[in-house]
């Protein structure tokens, strides 16, 4: 599914009422389309409150109103800002339309809003790009506060529908039904988590009013990975699947290379081998015998050997780590860099178009020389900033991982919090490197590897609240072809 930002929505709408749609009859599709959703998933529900502001969002919350007292619904609207306020001629249409039924809307009102069966925000909308005011934010802690099941109009009120971002605060909502189109801050950073679970409503409006639009991004589908892994033939042989090189392993951090090499083999690579401190190669073959481990000293010949090279897993800034990693970027072979090696890239920046980049937020900030914060803020153009300066394929990870090549930036709205634990990205960077080794272009094994990574652990958090990286490493087999 295509994901938009709020101006390119904001153009779609421009259009359609160019094309003979009025802004009062999206405002009443959208409410009208809302409160059939809420009719069929609240059936038992007779009372509801709508909470709304003085802009469009609010012009949604009145028509939902509207169609919910017709429909014999006990309504209560609640309005933050006096009626006079109200800005738009269609919400103020709306809002006479309403009185003119007998619903009278009055100040919020948390005491009446906690009689509800259902709350509906129609607060604020998609217009938020900056710090509410305390006012705001107190009417929103207090709708969060009740625990009522809400059904957010567009984006949860406080939201920022391009980044996920908020600004102190923001509706939970249970649903989220949002209009003309999807929007990257409901499935990225904090957005999953304040919108719920998501449908898109387009009011009718033509496809074609999105012909020459491109979108910012694309859900990735599961679909991509109901095939399973790279298929084999009867008459196959490991040689077929390609030779990949895990590099890492310093001092404590063994475990983070055992993770990526093992998963490497499972995901399908047809020879693993690793490179690691000379007195950790034999504890890594104890662990996954169909690996083989080396000292340090074996590095340049087996690059030489090998289809992909995925390096910095327990990789320090020494000499040792070093050396490592100077190797390996002087080779022209098709790269995974993950962890300490892109703590290394940050020290010494350089570009390439033959690798992928996995880092998790932090590792983005140090790369961009920005805080965490700040990359959280904006994780598309985070990712997008990344691929500018690195080349190659950029996959920024956490809540909707981002994978970007340069031309298409994709997201991830799979995975969950059960999947924050040590180790995770060891065992998604192992899978990447084993999809490339088997033949996958940089592009696509990003793609294929982030979504195996995600229903592996999603198939993982059904069963359990914590889920270890090493079972994601085990799961994963079960997907082959």
């Amino acid at each position: 599914m295509n994901l938009y930002t709020i101006e390119q929505t904001r153009i779609i709408e421009e259009r359609a009422i160019g094309a003979g749609w009025s802004a009062l009859l999206l405002m009443k599709r959208a409410g009208f389309a809302a409160f059939q959703w809420a009719k069929q998933h609240y059936a038992q529900s007779r009372r509801v409150y709508v909470l709304c502001g003085a802009g469009n969002n609010g012009g949604d919350g009145f028509a939902f109103a509207q169609y919910a007292h017709l429909a014999g619904w006990q309504v209560d609207v609640g309005l933050v800002v006096s009626p006079a306020q109200v800005k738009s001629n269609e919400s103020v249409t709306l809002l006479s339309e309403l009185a003119s039924l007998g619903v009278m809307p009055k100040p919020y009102d948390p005491a009446i809003c906690a009689q509800a069966d259902l709350v509906v925000d129609a607060l604020l909308g998609i217009g938020v790009r900056a710090g509410l005011s305390s006012e705001l934010l107190a009417t929103i802690s207090s709708i969060n506060a009740l625990q009522k099941p809400v059904l957010a109009l567009d984006v949860p009120s406080g939201l920022n529908a391009d980044t996920g971002a908020h600004y102190g605060d923001a509706i939970h909502a249970q649903h989220t039904m949002t209009f003309l189109t999807h929007k990257l801050g409901l499935v990225s950073a904090d957005g999953a988590d304040f919108a719920g679970e998501v449908r898109v409503e387009s009011l009718g409006v033509a496809e074609s009013l999105y012909a020459d639009i491109r979108p910012v991004s694309k859900l990735l589908n599961v679909a991509q990975t109901e095939q399973g892994l790279v298929a084999r033939k009867k008459n196959a042989h490991k040689g077929q699947f390609g030779q990949a090189l895990i590099v890492g392993g310093d001092e404590g951090m063994l475990g983070s290379v055992m993770l990526a090499a093992q998963t490497c083999a499972y995901t399908g690579a047809g020879i693993v081998r690793v490179v690691t401190r000379s007195e950790h190669a034999p504890m890594v073959t104890v662990k996954c015998p169909e690996v083989m481990a080396y000292g340090d000293r074996n590095l340049s010949d087996l690059i030489e050997r090998s289809t992909v090279v995925a390096v910095g897993f327990g990789l320090s800034n020494n000499a040792w780590s070093n050396n490592l990693w100077q190797q390996v970027l002087l080779s022209d072979k098709p790269k995974v860099v993950d962890a300490g090696a892109l703590r290394l890239l940050a020290a010494q920046p350089t570009r390439c178009d033959n690798w992928i980049l996995t880092p998790h937020p932090g590792e983005a900030a140090a790369l961009l020389g920005l805080s965490t914060k700040e990359v959280q803020a904006d994780r598309l153009a985070a990712v997008v900033a990344l691929q500018e300066k690195f080349g190659g394929v950029v996959v920024l990870k956490g809540n909707g991982t981002l994978v970007y090549d340069g031309v298409e930036a994709q997201i991830c709205d799979f995975g969950d919090g059960a999947l924050s634990t040590a180790g995770m990205g060891d065992v998604l960077a192992g899978m990447i490197a084993a999809l490339v080794a088997q033949g996958l272009s940089l592009s696509v094994a990003a793609v294929q590897g982030v979504m195996l990574h995600a229903k592996a652990g999603d198939q993982l958090s059904q069963q359990q609240g914590v889920v270890m990286a090493s079972q994601v490493s085990e799961r994963v087999r079960q997907f082959a072809a």
